[in-house]
């Protein structure tokens, strides 16, 4: 094959570039659209690099934000191929296994979803598109279980607060098959509406009961904020009002009986610190700490320095952070802390960053950890 048809998309984007006669501008133009269509859609990837591509007939200022420039229109900005044509371009080198969203955004108004690329998710700012590299591993379990899965059941169960706490409407799952007797393991997740919606933690229960039928079964908790910012933010009555009166309602309603080592408590972003802070105050009732991408910066790091000033408790801690514009430096503080001390600790990285597709890729990890398997 010559090198007039190498199907590079870098090699058609030179060959593009240098054209000036109106025929061959419009073949190399073809040529790009087939390998867009053959592809897919956009971005293309090869190798580390993705290219962004966008038919920008106004040539207006296009900006491609996203993941890894803190969304900052003016960073990445799409440039023209060859005057001839409409097609605008950007390219740009990620980690090899990274999976980022991103957006275009013309210069002085909204951004907009890329409309050649299909893969679109919700996540915690609104729907975004997203790439993925070709070394990324696809969540474990995180689609809509087949027909013949048995499903858990959801119970919606209304709970009290108190003087300082105000009541909501939990949703509990209950796995297909479990008895509801003796001592059962509990998973309590904050922000747990989007848990369910966004992040698909029951499709990944469900899934992986179904295919790892010998993982001890374990009860989840979604219990959704009420005033998140307020709640989430080291707060000493709600950390009470969790790790007590919720509990004792929960397995009050199951007639269950648990203890702290069977009970943990999940969480991301600010639900993570809210996660390590109910550890700190009540490790009596929950021995398991999971926090995803966690707000542990707030208040000049108090968490870290708390654990640092502390005791030694009876904690086991799953920490997880994204590496690109997420929890990286706090959750590394975080884990020096932690290690120091002596806690059990599980630890991972990801090349991504603050959102649900990030964090729901742990859910299987999360679950067999909760459950007594190490990863």
């Amino acid at each position: 094959m010559s090198k007039l048809f190498d199907p590079s998309i870098e090699h058609l984007i030179e060959e593009l570039r240098k054209q000036r006669i109106g025929k061959r501008v419009f073949a190399f133009e073809s040529l790009i659209g087939k390998r867009i269509i053959r592809d897919g859609g956009t971005p293309i990837i090869e190798e580390n690099s993705a290219y962004f591509i966008y038919p920008n007939e106004e040539q207006k200022n296009i900006s491609v934000v996203g993941d890894w420039n803190k969304w900052k229109p003016g960073v990445d900005v799409l440039s023209p191929i060859n005057s001839k044509c409409s097609l605008y371009y950007l390219k740009k080198e990620f980690p090899i296994d990274a999976r980022l969203s991103y957006r275009f955004q013309v210069e002085g108004e909204n951004s907009f979803n890329d409309p050649m690329n299909p893969h679109s998710l919700q996540e915690v700012f609104g729907n975004n598109t997203y790439l993925q590299m070709p070394g990324y591993k696809q969540p474990e379990y995180i689609e809509e279980p087949q027909r013949g899965i048995q499903r858990g059941r959801i119970l919606k169960v209304q709970v009290r607060g108190n003087s300082d706490v105000a009541p909501r409407e939990i949703q509990i799952y209950i796995p297909a098959g479990l008895k509801l007797r003796g001592k059962q393991r509990v998973i309590y997740l904050h922000d747990g509406a989007e848990a369910i919606t966004i992040g698909k933690f029951t499709n990944v229960l469900d899934n992986l009961y179904y295919y790892e039928p010998h993982t001890p079964k374990i009860i989840a908790v979604f219990v959704p904020p009420i005033d998140r910012h307020g709640e989430y933010l080291m707060n000493t009555k709600f950390a009470e009002w969790f790790a007590i009166d919720l509990t004792t309602q929960v397995e009050k309603k199951l007639k269950i009986k648990s203890e702290a080592k069977m009970r943990a408590v999940q969480g991301a972003s600010l639900g993570g610190l809210s996660a390590a802070y109910t550890g700190l105050l009540h490790s009596g009732k929950f021995g398991n700490i999971i926090a995803q991408s966690s707000s542990f910066w707030m208040a000049d790091d108090e968490i870290v320095s708390l654990f640092s000033k502390n005791k030694l408790l009876p904690l086991r801690f799953y920490l997880h952070t994204g590496t690109i514009n997420d929890a990286l430096e706090g959750t590394r503080k975080m884990l020096k802390i932690l290690q120091q001390k002596g806690y059990d600790i599980t630890y991972s990285e990801a090349n991504e960053s603050h959102n649900w597709a990030n964090w729901s890729g742990k859910y299987a990890e999360i679950i067999r950890w909760a459950a007594g398997i190490s990863p």
